[in-house]
């Protein structure tokens, strides 16, 4: 077979697969009800510090760095950045046009991802596993505290379309849990190898100092404070210092009290502004027409 021919090949089963990809985000039934709801960021505080608190996780982004320690001086940062990075591509994988989904998956394909912040962890499979695996986690607890419980078959179509949303961000093929059990045995496993190291700890003094956050999530800090401290598992929480009070019980109580009986009637506009507000972020990066 001549060189051309092995190309044109290539070229073509590429595009299938790009146009298969593109056909099961369009098809997504379950995820786009519950990410409408800007849900993914309410447990983001907790995702963080369970980030912050897996073993190595520094010292992996500073290989994925070349060594370049310099560059790796605020975790906090990194940390922030790289989930924001992952909630804009959730946002448009889910959201976005037809044109900006294909556009960001022709950009991560080619190992350009428009916000680099994500780059440094696709770098290390078991790192961006984790990552994606707490955003997961949060977002499937804080979700069944306002809404409840879903059922079987609704949490297995939830996991399995994140799955997808996994590959289209350039997971490994097998990388992700192939099934919901998977996923939870794993989870386990990794809940009871998280060390809250000193560098953890100055993760966690940051991330509540850093003030380059947007105006509404400023705003919310309080909220998604009492919320990180009543999420986080209570060996993590108690390994941070962070004390679950009668006063931060009560706040919790009262924060999950107004969002059961008051948020789900909340206009459509701002229940799902978080993702809204990344998207559009996002979109200034794609400049598609």
């Amino acid at each position: 077979m001549a060189l051309d021919e092995k190309d044109d090949i290539s070229q073509t089963t590429s595009a299938t697969s790009d146009t298969h990809r593109l056909d099961e985000l369009d098809n997504l039934e379950v995820l786009p009800q519950i990410l409408q709801e800007g849900i993914l960021f309410a447990g983001a505080g907790s995702a963080l510090l369970l980030q912050a608190a897996m073993p190595g996780i520094k010292h992996r982004n500073s290989d994925s760095q070349n060594g370049n320690s310099s560059s790796n001086s605020n975790l906090a940062t990194e940390l922030g950045d790289a989930l924001q990075a992952h909630l804009s591509y959730i946002a448009c994988l889910v959201f976005g046009t037809r044109a900006e989904k294909k556009t960001l998956l022709d950009l991560l394909s080619r190992g350009q991802p428009p916000l680099a912040a994500s780059e440094n962890y696709a770098a290390h499979p078991p790192t961006q596993l984790w990552v994606a695996a707490t955003l997961y986690a949060t977002a499937t607890d804080f979700y069944q505290r306002v809404y409840g419980r879903v059922n079987y078959r609704t949490a297995e179509k939830a996991y399995a379309e994140f799955a997808t949303l996994m590959l289209c961000v350039g997971m490994a093929p097998g990388t992700w849990p192939a099934s919901r059990q998977a996923f939870w045995t794993y989870w386990d496993d990794q809940i009871e190898k998280l060390t809250v190291t000193a560098e953890a700890h100055r993760f966690a003094t940051d991330l509540m100092a850093r003030d380059d956050f947007p105006r509404w999530v400023m705003l919310s800090k309080p909220f998604l404070r009492v919320l990180t401290i009543e999420m986080l598992p209570l060996r993590i929480r108690e390994a941070y210092g962070l004390k679950s009070t009668v006063g931060t019980r009560g706040l919790y109580r009262t924060a999950m009290g107004f969002s059961v009986a008051v948020y789900p009637a909340l206009p459509k506009s701002k229940r799902s502004y978080p993702l809204t507000y990344y998207l559009g972020e996002l979109r200034k990066r794609l400049d598609v027409v």
